[in-house]
């Protein structure tokens, strides 16, 4: 063999598993190219044209819950226990365009957000889109807890308790509504005003059981521009001072039109709070009162406040403590109350926090106390239409048997977000 020979031999030595490899790796290629551009259909399909950039969010709130209370409205079964999913929340949110932001979720825990559904099934909640028109002015449309106070624009996940206040959920609460909100706002200040069906109008239709209208509107004031610290209850370790003072109000009307009440009613809700925070403490406070009137019938006002602070004892443990007070309208042609008509209820507890600053997973036992008599509250419901007391309440809380008081509530809840 001359030197040519082998010289092209070795030639075709070295190109021949050259070749094959990159037969092979063209094959892989092809099936690489393949599998993404199917991918991209499906993805394609899912996204229909917006930024692909949805984001699923899951929250749990479970627990143990004990109450005792004198005189139960059957027999002698005084004391109430068992286990329960005070939330089981599911959340999707994703950008439509670079200057809208969809939200939807659904609730599978307590029916404690009269949306009639029992607890584990699935209840729309929020089903809105943000649309940014500009730096300082924004619309949201579609379902969603109207701006009104600081307590409801409060998710439960980010409370200082299990339980939220007696008199915030009887008269202080606009749940979900239907509706067009403006937002506007500054480095210090924030205003919205909104357009809807009403409180507690949910998922419901044009021609159903609501307001014939409803205009909300709620104004913040911040010390300065970290406005997103007041998203939760807690002021963290390290945290600068800083407050918030705000306002709210909400005018309705119902009867007029839709199948929704048999006389005319004029309905009338405004609330006034604040919070200041400093190093790993925080103090807050609010008034809430509603002014209702119907044809034939007695006009009554009703009203309440809370106060409480928490303040962290290392940087997982923290204690919190509220005084809330209700005050109904004793007129007796009312109807708001059998005998008092204030009534007030203490609540302790303490949150351990596994990961500090951060509330994926929280770990809350809370202690409540009724001082007067809940027999006296005409309804479990109140002006706000939600349960207010009773096993699937949001505040914890029973209505006694009549001429009974004395209760207490205690409950363990684990939360974890992810």
């Amino acid at each position: 063999m001359n030197r040519k020979t082998q010289t092209a031999t070795a030639l075709l030595l070295v190109a021949a598993p050259t070749g094959l490899a990159l037969g092979g790796s063209l094959e892989l290629d092809r099936g690489y190219a393949s599998e993404l551009k199917a991918d991209a259909e499906a993805r394609s399909v899912l996204s229909q044209s917006n930024l692909s950039n949805v984001e699923l969010a899951v929250g749990v709130r479970f627990g143990y819950n004990y109450n005792s209370r004198d005189g139960a409205a059957l027999g002698d079964d005084d004391t109430t226990i068992g286990f329960q999913f005070q939330d089981v929340e599911v959340a999707i949110e994703g950008d439509v365009t670079e200057n809208m932001r969809a939200r939807m979720s659904f609730q599978f825990g307590s029916s404690n957000s009269n949306f009639g559904a029992g607890a584990g099934v699935a209840a729309l909640e929020d089903a809105f889109v943000d649309w940014d028109v500009n730096e300082d002015f924004g619309l949201r449309v579609g379902q969603f807890i109207p701006a009104y106070s600081a307590q409801a624009s409060t998710s439960e996940f980010n409370m200082m308790g299990t339980y939220r206040a007696v008199s915030h959920e009887y008269i202080g609460t606009p749940s979900w509504t239907q509706g067009v909100e403006a937002h506007f706002g500054g480095d210090t200040w924030s205003l919205a005003v909104g357009f809807s069906d009403g409180i507690r109008s949910r998922n419901s239709p044009f021609d159903g059981a609501e307001f014939d209208y409803a205009i909300n509107a709620r104004f913040d004031f911040f010390s300065d521009s970290d406005k997103a610290r007041f998203d939760n209850q807690t002021s963290w370790r390290g945290s600068a001072n800083g407050w918030r003072a705000g306002a709210g109000v909400i005018v309705a009307g119902i009867g007029r039109t839709n199948p929704s009440a048999l006389g005319d009613t004029d309905w009338l809700a405004y609330t006034v709070d604040g919070a200041y925070e400093g190093d790993g403490w925080a103090v807050r406070a609010a008034f809430y009162a509603t002014d209702i009137d119907t044809d034939g019938s007695v006009a009554h006002s009703n009203m309440g406040f809370e106060i409480g602070g928490s303040m962290f004892f290392s940087d997982q443990w923290e204690g919190f403590a509220r005084w809330d007070t209700l005050i109904l309208d004793d007129d007796a042609g009312a109807g708001q109350t059998t005998g008092e008509d204030t009534f007030n209820f203490v609540t302790v507890g303490a949150n351990y926090y596994f990961v500090p600053e951060s509330q994926a997973a929280k770990f809350t036992l809370e202690l409540g106390v009724s001082l007067d008599e809940t027999a006296d509250i005409v309804s479990v419901t109140g002006d706000a239409a939600v349960p207010a007391f009773g096993g699937s309440s949001s505040t914890g809380f029973f209505r006694e048997a009549a001429g009974e008081s004395g209760q207490i509530m205690i409950s363990g809840t684990m939360q974890w977000l992810f």
